[in-house]
C-alpha cells in the first residue's frame, strides 16, 4: 500500500509540475543526444549497469497541448489506466531519433524520476511510424510533448518473453477453471435478481429488461448509434461506454456475436438489458480485463438508426 501511495503522489506531483512549468527554463539539453530533460529525483552516485536494456518498466504521465494549443491535455496516465496493479507499463527502448524518450530513459537510474520534452512530430512519424493521415491535425514540427517518468527497472527481451509465457500459462489455467463455472455463475445471478423466469433465446442470450422504441427495425447496411455500458455479473464496470458506439450493421460487423444478435432484433429507440454468455462474447480467450468464459451484462439503447439504402 505504501508503494502505491508513493506512486500516486509522484503522478500528482509531476502533473502539477508539468502544467505549471510549461515554459520552465530548468530543462537541460543533453549534448550527445539532444534530449531535453529535467530530473526530479536522481541518484547521481549510482553506477548505470551495462546490462542489456531492451525494455524499461515505468510509471508514465504523458501530457501536451490540446488542439487549441492553450491547455495541457493528459494523453496517458499509466497510474490511472493501461498499467498493472501499481500503474506500471513496459516500454521498448529502441532509439528511433535523436532527442527521443528512449534516450532520455537510458539516462536514468532505477528509482529516478524525470521529465522529458519530446518533439511530437518526430514521435508520431519515427517512433509510432504513423502515416500522415493518422497524425492529429494539431501536431506540427514545433509541437512538444512532456513525459514524466518514474523508472522502476530494466528488462531484456528474454525477460519479456518469460513474462508473456507466464501470462499465457496463467490465462490457460484461468480458462480451465472458469469453463465449468460459467453456467453456475449465470444461474446464481438470475436467482439472486429474481430473474429465473427469463429464458435464453436461440443464441443463449437472456433479455432481462426491454423497452420498445418507435423506430424502424434494424436491417443490413443501416448505420446505428448505440448508447451502452458493460458490466460483469458482480456489477463491476468493464466498459462505461463513455461515448455512443457507431457501427454499420451486418452479420460481419466488428462487434461480438452477441451484439450482432441483439442489434438485429432491435428497433430505433429500443432499450434492452441483456446477459450474453461467453460463447457469444469473448469465448475461451477473453479480452483485456474480460477473462475467458466470462458472461457479460450490457445495457443498450439504439439512439440512432439511418438506412443507407
Amino acid at each position: 500500500m505504501k508503494n502505491i501511495r508513493g506512486i500516486a503522489c509522484f503522478i500528482v506531483a509531476v502533473s502539477v509540475v508539468t502544467i505549471v512549468n510549461a515554459q520552465d527554463k530548468s530543462f537541460k539539453t543533453d549534448a550527445s543526444t539532444g534530449v531535453q530533460y529535467r530530473f526530479i529525483k536522481h541518484n547521481k552516485k549510482a553506477l548505470v549497469s551495462s546490462a542489456v536494456k531492451d525494455f524499461a518498466r515505468v510509471i508514465m504521465l504523458w501530457t501536451g497541448k490540446n488542439a487549441a494549443g492553450n491547455a495541457d491535455t493528459v494523453y496517458l496516465n499509466t497510474h490511472a489506466q493501461g498499467g498493472d496493479s501499481i500503474g506500471a507499463i513496459s516500454i521498448p527502448l529502441k532509439v528511433t531519433f535523436n532527442g527521443s524518450l528512449e534516450q532520455g530513459v537510458l539516462m536514468m537510474d532505477v528509482g529516478d524520476s524525470a521529465q522529458f520534452k519530446i518533439n511530437a512530430d518526430s514521435l508520431y512519424i519515427k517512433t509510432f511510424r504513423a502515416p500522415a493521415a493518422r497524425i492529429p491535425h494539431n501536431i506540427t514540427g514545433s509541437t512538444i510533448f512532456t513525459f514524466s517518468i518514474k523508472l522502476l527497472g530494466f528488462k531484456t527481451n528474454d525477460d519479456m518473453m518469460a513474462e508473456r509465457n507466464a501470462q499465457i500459462k496463467k490465462r490457460e489455467e484461468q480458462a480451465g477453471a472458469r469453463k465449468g463455472q460459467e453456467l453456475t455463475d449465470i444461474t446464481a445471478y438470475l436467482q439472486k435478481n429474481n430473474l429465473t423466469a427469463v429464458k435464453p433465446d436461440a443464441d443463449s442470450i437472456f433479455y432481462l429488461q426491454t423497452a420498445k422504441g418507435t423506430g424502424p427495425q434494424v436491417k443490413d447496411g443501416d448505420s446505428l448509434t448505440v448508447k451502452y455500458s458493460g458490466t460483469f455479473l458482480d456489477g463491476k464496470v468493464f466498459d462505461p461506454g463513455s461515448q455512443p458506439f457507431k457501427v454499420v450493421y451486418s452479420k460481419s460487423s466488428p462487434v461480438i456475436q452477441g451484439w450482432i444478435s441483439v442489434l438485429g432484433k432491435m428497433n430505433g429507440g429500443d432499450k434492452v438489458k441483456v446477459l450474453i454468455p461467453s460463447k457469444m462474447g469473448y469465448g475461451s480467450r477473453g479480452y483485456g480485463p474480460i477473462l475467458p468464459y466470462t458472461p457479460l451484462l450490457f445495457d443498450m439503447e439504439l439512439i440512432g438508426l439511418k438506412s443507407n439504402k
